[in-house]
């Protein structure tokens, strides 16, 4: 892979990468805030469908109060309290049938003495609910909830009771069967719920058995554990229980999650929960997350066209230039690379030939040193302090008859006479100080075992802790 497509890609990736850690960071925030926002909302919603059904209630409160409020209708009971006389019976009989009439949310009145016997009955009065109805003794509260009685084919019924009291007396009490009608029609409503919002509203019938008041999108009325998703049964319970509302996130019978917000009723001892799926609160950001994406997709189509772009404009020139390189590696010296550019690449072209015309005059120099070498008649050579030659010219061969590799492989302490050892020691210590050395004279053992006297002159590098050491063979001269 060249430089140029390594480059495409690590622009591509680059490009990738960071939308894909920005959009991360992003949603997670979104979601965060949305969530919190939503739940807001879910909250508030609850809080207001808690007090749609509280004033519902004080509703239901004043039409019993204004029935039980009859003069007449009081009068009544006290006379048929003191006499028992059944003209007075009769005369609460029309009382309530005229009340009946004078209000459409009602089903049935009824009335009972002291004794909780009763004295008349108009309406659609329920006999189970009615029978369980407590009798007020003691006056109590103007308006006592009594409880709520479902049916499979129409609204559940609601029964209210009140005392009805004459000058301080209580003479017996109301009973009023109520419409529940108006209760589903709050909890039907869908306005602001979205497609899957719905309000549950749960009550005890008159057994004490939690059932579900038909919410909107759940089916009809029926039993809590039969009718309630799993995942919100619990908070259900506990706002039926009274132990407050308060917001959650829960997972319903299907394993989807669903956002709650419950409000405790205690006016009737009902509970109400809001309940919205999740994936529908956070649909907008799903929506988020796909733009995102294509986003994402179009900018890694524009960091290929941008890399292809780049790759033309720098890579390329530096990839010819790495060729130039290898063609000088490989001898070939008047390779140059192009100059045709005046941006940072041209400069480095041109520096780079400088610098290959330079090499190429020193290889020059370097052959020409190399072949001065080679055919000087006298010895020279490259040595160390440490007494091992580390290169040595054709001449030594001549003059000694070792070849180069057995030069080399030896201290050259070993070729010394024995008697000049002490004083080329000497004169390696002052070398190795840095101090050139100047017609020094000793002997050579050649490879047929005679003797040829040197005199050397050696100049030692410092840096290197190298000798350099040039030596004429003076032998003839001194058996001379």
């Amino acid at each position: 892979m060249d430089l140029r497509t390594k480059l495409v890609f690590a622009l591509v990736l680059t490009a990738l990468g960071s939308m894909l850690a920005l959009g991360t960071v992003a949603y997670n925030r979104a979601r965060v805030l949305v969530t919190q926002v939503d739940l807001d909302q879910i909250d508030a919603l609850a809080q207001t469908r808690a007090e749609a059904v509280a004033q519902l209630v004080a509703t239901w409160d004043e039409r019993v109060s204004l029935i039980a409020s009859r003069t007449q209708l009081r009068r009544s009971l006290a006379a048929h309290g003191r006499t028992g006389d059944p003209a007075a019976a009769e005369s609460i009989r029309i009382i309530l049938q005229d009340a009946l009439a004078s209000v459409n949310t009602v089903r049935a009145l009824e009335v009972r003495d002291r004794t909780g016997v009763t004295v008349a009955r108009v309406g659609d009065v329920s006999t189970n609910a009615a029978d369980t109805v407590r009798p007020d003794r003691d006056g109590g509260s103007p308006v006592v909830f009594e409880g709520i009685a479902f049916e499979d084919d129409r609204a559940p019924a609601l029964f209210f009771r009140t005392p009805l009291v004459l000058d301080d007396e209580a003479w017996g009490s109301l009973l009023v069967t109520l419409d529940g009608g108006e209760v589903l029609k709050l909890v039907e409503s869908v306005e602001g719920m979205g497609d899957t919002g719905q309000t549950i509203l749960v009550a005890r019938d008159l057994d004490g058995r939690p059932h579900i008041v038909r919410p909107g999108r759940a089916g009809p009325s029926g039993p809590l554990d039969v009718l309630a998703p799993s995942g919100i049964i619990d908070p259900v319970r506990r706002t039926l229980d009274g132990e407050g509302g308060g917001r959650s996130e829960v997972v319903d019978g299907s394993g989807e999650r669903v956002w709650v917000a419950g409000r405790p009723l205690p006016e009737v001892g009902w509970g109400l929960v809001v309940a919205f799926d999740e994936a529908e609160e956070l649909a907008p950001l799903q929506v988020y997350r796909t733009e995102l994406r294509d986003l994402a997709l179009s900018l890694s189509a524009i960091a290929i066209l941008a890399g292809t772009l780049l790759g033309l404009r720098f890579a390329k020139p530096l990839h010819d230039l790495a060729e130039v390189a290898n063609r000088i590696r490989a001898g070939e010296l008047n390779a140059r690379a192009p100059e045709d550019r005046e941006d940072e690449i041209g400069l480095l072209a041109r520096t780079f030939n400088q610098m290959t015309d330079e090499l190429e005059t020193q290889l020059v120099l370097l052959k020409e040193y190399e072949k001065f070498f080679d055919v000087s008649l006298d010895l020279m050579c490259i040595a160390g302090t440490d007494g091992y030659f580390k290169r040595v010219n054709p001449a030594f061969t001549r003059t000694l008859g070792w070849n180069a590799d057995q030069l080399l492989q030896k201290p050259f302490f070993d070729l010394i006479h024995p008697d000049d050892i002490a004083a080329t020691e000497e004169v390696v210590g002052t070398l190795s100080e840095g101090v050139p050395t100047v017609s020094f004279r000793n002997r050579f053992r050649c490879v047929d075992g005679s003797y040829r006297t040197l005199v050397w002159a050696s100049y030692p590098d410092p840096d290197t802790g190298l000798l350099y050491a040039l030596a004429r063979d003076v032998t003839d001269q001194a058996s001379g």
